[in-house]
């Protein structure tokens, strides 16, 4: 029990410290070692030569650009599972003492028939155990690619672990790598079902390089993207795309705070924000299109609940839109 409380208050020492400081996971000075975990992806099945064309090589290859000490070390599992690591994964990860740490799980999670709680609380529970071990590395979380073995789920196992993905991010200061962007279902990236091809390994590359020189998400810094589901949970928004088929269409949503968001979408779509505001208060929306063009505005009372409902629609109007809410002050017209 005497060891529990150590590691909670351990665990909670380190989450203050990451809140405090904004900066703790910005790459100071070189990258060094970098490691590489994942499954048969990250291994490099799909190129035709492991040693020059996979995505770690490539992004490792590329981030020496800026960093000459870069070195790539790659743990890839092929045909493994997050959830099949026993319970010492992070501290055998840890034993290769990284300076940055690149994750690459999910898809055989969901081929091994694994639900998508399981893959979260085992993903959570690993950057939980990195991050504290290594408060100020660069840990950078890649978005699933599109897995065609199953046609007819259309992805949404892979969609909801995503989201998830980037709330962990959020969470722990990570950096996210928008893999399943960069790729976007194209079939020409892939050598197989579920394989990138070298090409496909060098959008994958190009998201890793961009992520490192991107901030990491936090509670200052939220934004998420999606293309798949009819009801989006992020740190507590909800986001409900109004969608006329099953076709992917990709929705960004950043700069989230009491204050507003941007997004980017070409359909309309419900938000519903966290209890964050004053009970009784009335606030302004106010829409405007990437030029400042004032689109919509309008005022909403706050109830018992705390939260603000509105719908975002882009019609023909130029993206991304710039939502604005404030609250409305005595004798303001």
């Amino acid at each position: 029990m005497h060891k529990i409380v150590i590691l909670l208050l351990s665990l909670l020492a380190t989450s203050t410290l990451l809140a405090q400081n904004g900066n703790s996971t910005n790459i100071n000075g070189s990258l060094g070692r970098i490691v590489f975990i994942g499954d048969s992806i990250s291994a490099g099945v799909g190129v035709d030569d492991r040693s020059v064309f996979r995505y770690s090589t490539v992004a490792t290859r590329l981030l020496k650009q800026r960093h000459p000490g870069a070195l790539e070390i790659n743990l890839a599992q092929s045909g493994r599972a997050l959830c099949q690591q026993g319970s010492a994964y992070a501290q055998d990860i840890l034993k290769h003492n990284p300076d940055a740490l690149v994750v690459q799980w999910g898809v055989n999670d969901q081929y091994w028939g694994y639900s998508l709680a399981q893959f979260v609380a085992r993903y959570d529970e690993l950057v939980r155990t990195v991050r504290a071990a290594k408060p100020g590395m660069p840990l950078v979380l890649t978005t699933l690619v599109a897995d065609f073995r199953w046609p007819e789920n259309m992805d949404l196992w892979i969609g909801g672990a995503n989201i998830a993905i980037q709330e962990i991010a959020a969470r722990y200061r990570c950096r996210v790598a928008y893999v399943h962007r960069a790729i976007d279902h194209n079939k020409d990236f892939y050598a197989d079902t579920i394989h990138p091809n070298a090409a496909g390994a060098e959008q994958m590359a190009k998201a890793i390089v961009a992520a490192f020189e991107a901030p990491p998400l936090s509670s200052e810094n939220l934004s998420v993207q999606f293309d798949q589901g009819r009801e989006i949970r992020f740190m507590r928004y909800v986001f409900i795309p109004q969608r006329d088929g099953i076709e992917p269409q990709w929705i960004r949503v950043a700069t989230l705070s009491e204050n507003g968001m941007r997004i980017e979408t070409p359909i309309p779509i419900a938000v519903r924000t966290p209890a964050t505001y004053s009970t009784g208060q009335t606030y302004r929306v106010t829409i405007r299109e990437s030029g400042g063009l004032e689109i919509q505005s309008f005022e909403q009372d706050v109830n018992w609940n705390r939260m603000l409902q509105f719908t975002v629609d882009p019609q023909d109007h130029r993206s991304p839109l710039d939502i604005a809410i404030l609250p409305v002050t005595d004798g303001e017209p």
